[in-house]
């Protein structure tokens, strides 16, 4: 790796034309991270380290849609993903524990071997002649010496592996080299082996995020160039606020269509539903329903009104809020006087010079439709914007804290 700082090796994506990947990419052994707009890079680099762990965790929790790509020799790339997740057990586990050594007893019945005579009392048949006890089969410890001392170099072999990929988020050090060569065949059936004959939580995930490196390394080799991240971040924003704000199931505020055909003679189907209108997240809080539509847009970051949710975004939200609103069998769930609210979500960097704002979540304006005469509280749409760094940091799902904060400010907009 070329001797940049850590800082030179980081960017914020534009979301703009091709500039829209979110992650870390290594081209020839060289790394850059690339993080997304709205984000705020810290000045520190021991918080610039953390900041990049941020954005991993959270691209690795939060979608299934990751462009994990390998890129071999011929510059194409296959359908392998690069273990991201397992490379940083490995080392958070090492920083932790250090080199994993066996210490697990393992034992068999055996004709050889050290005898548990505790064990063997306890388990084996006693077979008894005049006034003597004696036993056939007996309870031996397993002798591990060579196994036991492999799986531990296997471990310096994924440790040292590791931080060739990814430990320059933690450090500019290496761990010592490991003093065995790479063989797939060998290291796989050793670490598989003792995964089989594990009951140590802990240990178990090692040793699978142990078995995920291996199995890389066999499929792709070293010193190949990869991306990690996304190029659809959109994705991510959308699911960090379902899952600090929105309820589990909302499939029953989708409004849906039916088409009534009732044409018999033309040998068609007499109705057809259509899919359904689905908000991204519903918000519940004090018997009131909050409709929200993640945008992962550019307002936040430019403060451009080109850059805010357009009129096709605008008198969706309205038909949603109306059909929550109108419905009898809301009533039955939320009481008769229940109100509904509708607002974009929008991500920006609280402390960037534009905004240099304490505050967290802030409301910037609403919209609404010339075809409403907008008394209704779902009939204005508020624009909040959420700061995206502060979003990444929440760690409880469905975090009541944030929605309480959130309800009182939209509630707050609405009555502007």
């Amino acid at each position: 790796m070329n001797k940049l700082s850590i800082r030179d090796r980081c960017k914020i994506s534009t979301n703009v034309d091709n500039d829209t990947f979110v992650g870390i990419i290594c081209e020839n052994g060289d790394f850059s991270v690339h993080f997304p707009m709205g984000f705020h890079v810290s000045e520190d680099d021991k918080e610039l380290r953390k900041d990049i762990l941020l954005l991993m965790n959270t691209i690795s929790m939060t979608t299934n849609r990751k462009d994990s790509e390998i890129q071999g020799k011929s510059y194409e790339f296959n359908d392998l993903g690069f273990p991201f997740q397992a490379y940083l057990d490995v080392v958070y586990d090492y920083y932790s524990r250090g080199y994993y050594k066996e210490q697990e007893v393992e034992y068999s019945v055996s004709k050889r071997g050290k005898i548990d005579w505790n064990r063997t009392i306890k388990t084996q048949k006693a077979y008894v002649q005049n006034t003597d006890v004696f036993y056939l089969d007996f309870v031996t410890k397993k002798s591990m010496v060579k196994e036991n001392e492999l799986i531990t170099l296997i471990h310096e072999y994924c440790v040292y592996d590791a931080f060739i990929n990814i430990g320059w988020i933690f450090t500019e050090s290496l761990p010592q080299k490991p003093s065995i060569k790479y063989n797939q065949k060998l290291f796989r059936g050793i670490v598989h082996d003792k995964l089989q004959h594990t009951f140590n939580d802990r240990n178990r995930i090692l040793l699978n995020s142990m078995l995920e490196i291996i199995e890389y390394l066999g499929n792709n080799g070293s010193n190949i160039n990869y991306k990690y991240g996304t190029y659809r971040f959109e994705y991510v924003w959308e699911a960090l606020i379902d899952r600090v704000f929105g309820i589990y199931e909302k499939e029953i505020y989708y409004p849906s269509t039916t088409w009534n055909l009732g044409s018999a003679q033309y040998q068609v189907d007499e109705k057809y539903d259509n899919s359904s209108l689905r908000p991204d997240t519903i918000m519940l809080y004090n018997g009131d329903i909050y409709v929200l539509d993640a945008k992962y847009y550019k307002y936040g970051i430019y403060g451009n009104p080109a850059f805010l949710p357009k009129s096709t975004d605008i008198n969706k939200q309205i038909t949603y809020g109306e059909y929550i609103a109108g419905q009898d069998k809301f009533k039955s769930l939320h009481g008769s006087d229940y109100k509904v609210y509708n607002a974009f979500l929008m991500p920006f960097d609280s402390l960037s010079k534009y905004w240099n704002s304490s505050n967290k979540i802030i409301g910037v304006g609403h919209a609404s439709g010339n075809w409403k005469n907008n008394l209704k509280e779902y009939e204005t749409v508020q624009g909040i914007l959420i700061d995206l760094k502060y979003m990444m940091k929440v760690k409880i799902c469905h975090d009541e804290e944030k929605i309480k904060l959130l309800s009182k400010i939209i509630e707050t907009e609405c009555r502007r």
